[in-house]
């Protein structure tokens, strides 16, 4: 459909401007939202639309952005973890993780894709931040990638993980590879580029200052782990006589198109170094509590007012439920009562979509005038308007826990009624037992 109205729908809107709207309707054309408000108003003014969708009184609200994925672990969550000989996250990454990554085809790196979209998808995700891994298939794996997004309707940004790790030639080998997409996709109205790195410590300083010149040349932005473990800093005093956060800050790599993932051992002088530079930081709960590793200073974060979104990490693809997750984690520490306690509501409906703008063509996280329109329903019927005050308790106890029964992308309806659009699911998953088998040995 070009053109179409959703009516009887209770219109939430995010932002800083909040509203709800009880009995609204959307008018959406070309992939945009071009008017909402009042149903009798926005009936009356466009009434020569011929489609009209009926919400049935569901919430209709911005879909949610997850900041930061691994969409090649899709495959990964069955995959028996191997405990001999691991100790500490470094032996994770390296015994496990990593000779996972370096297993996937091209296809098989497509179809992971394909499930992970999908699944994230169902969950109400209408943006996608992809960090991606596969040193035994560099050069075409992020088009793999983003031939995925594009025919599941996905909007996407998407890097490839520069590491050093299996030799210098092939870090030149993604960096190139990197760098060519994200300047392909400068105009993409779905698919952006953005350059990856999993962590300093596995780029060497060469590397580190190539992209730095890059990124300052193109205005491209970077994704970046930064103290997802305690050991990670120990790594770097001894390998490179700094800590990470100094060195990707003397050699330039810090600044307001730079998303710093975990940040999970940042301390007050890291804090300040992040707020100076204006990089943003993802936290991503449910991967930080798998590993055992606390959560980032979520409080001193929001004091600094510097930009935070969630992400999945490639462990669920429910953002939804990242959220609740951290709102568990933050209550675990803090037990008080006389906290303002609405951190969450003001990462999930304003300061996830500020930091996600930064790197995409079109306005996203908000239901505004000539915003995408992306836009999801929820199947939650409050007794009561949402507003300012009431906002973090309806969305961590009525708006997280409650299924999404419509999602739509750039104005393109790509689940409906719990069901996905033109897609069979079954015939998918005989290709997902296909490729997964890759995995094994």
């Amino acid at each position: 459909m070009e053109n179409y109205i959703i009516y009887n729908a209770n219109i939430l809107t995010f932002g800083d401007k909040l509203q709800n709207i009880r009995k609204g309707a959307l008018y959406i054309g070309r992939g945009t939202i071009l008017d909402f408000g009042e149903e009798k108003e926005i009936m009356s003014k466009h009434s020569s639309v011929e489609e009209k969708i009926d919400a049935k009184g569901k919430l209709v609200m911005p879909g949610y952005i997850d900041m930061h994925n691994h969409l090649y672990s899709s495959f990964f969550q069955n995959v028996p973890l191997k405990t001999k000989g691991i100790n500490k996250h470094s032996d994770f990454m390296n015994k496990f993780w990593w000779e996972l990554t370096g297993k996937l085809s091209s296809d098989g790196i497509y179809y992971s894709a394909v499930k992970g979209i999908i699944n994230s998808i169902k969950a109400g995700v209408t943006t996608i931040f992809n960090l991606h891994s596969s040193p035994n298939c560099i050069e075409d794996s992020l088009y793999d990638l983003s031939e995925a997004f594009e025919e599941l309707a996905m909007r996407g940004v998407l890097a490839y993980e520069i590491s050093n790790r299996t030799s210098d030639a092939d870090a030149k080998k993604m960096l190139k590879a990197n760098a060519e997409f994200a300047q392909q996709n400068k105009d993409n109205p779905l698919i952006s580029g953005m350059i990856g790195i999993y962590n300093a410590n596995e780029v060497s300083d060469d590397v580190l200052r190539t992209i730095s010149k890059f990124t300052a040349k193109t205005d491209i932005g970077l994704m970046i782990h930064l103290s997802e473990s305690e050991e990670e800093e120990e790594e770097s005093v001894a390998k490179y006589k700094k800590y990470c956060i100094d060195r990707l800050f003397d050699i330039g790599l810090l600044n307001d198109k730079t998303l710093l993932v975990t940040a999970n051992y940042v301390d007050e002088t890291d804090i300040d170094i992040i707020k100076e530079s204006g990089a943003g930081v993802v936290l991503t709960p449910s991967s930080t509590a798998y590993k055992g590793f606390d959560m980032a200073p979520l409080a001193t974060l929001f004091e600094n007012k510097i930009h935070i979104g969630f992400g999945s990490d490639g462990i669920y693809p429910s953002i939804a439920g990242e959220a609740a997750f951290a709102y568990k984690m933050i209550r675990k520490d803090r037990q008080e009562y006389n906290f303002e306690n609405n951190e969450i509501s003001k990462i999930i409906t304003s300061s996830n979509y500020k930091l996600a703008n930064k790197f995409v063509s079109k306005s996203i996280g908000e239901i505004k005038l000539g915003a995408a329109a992306d836009i999801i329903m929820v199947d939650y019927l409050p007794e009561h308007e949402i507003t300012s005050e009431n906002l973090n308790t309806q969305l961590l106890f009525g708006i997280i826990p409650s299924r999404v029964s419509t999602t739509i992308i750039n104005g393109n309806i790509v689940m409906n009624n719990y069901e996905m659009v033109g897609i069979d699911e079954h015939e998918l998953n005989a290709k997902y037992l296909e490729f997964a088998s890759e995995l094994k040995g």
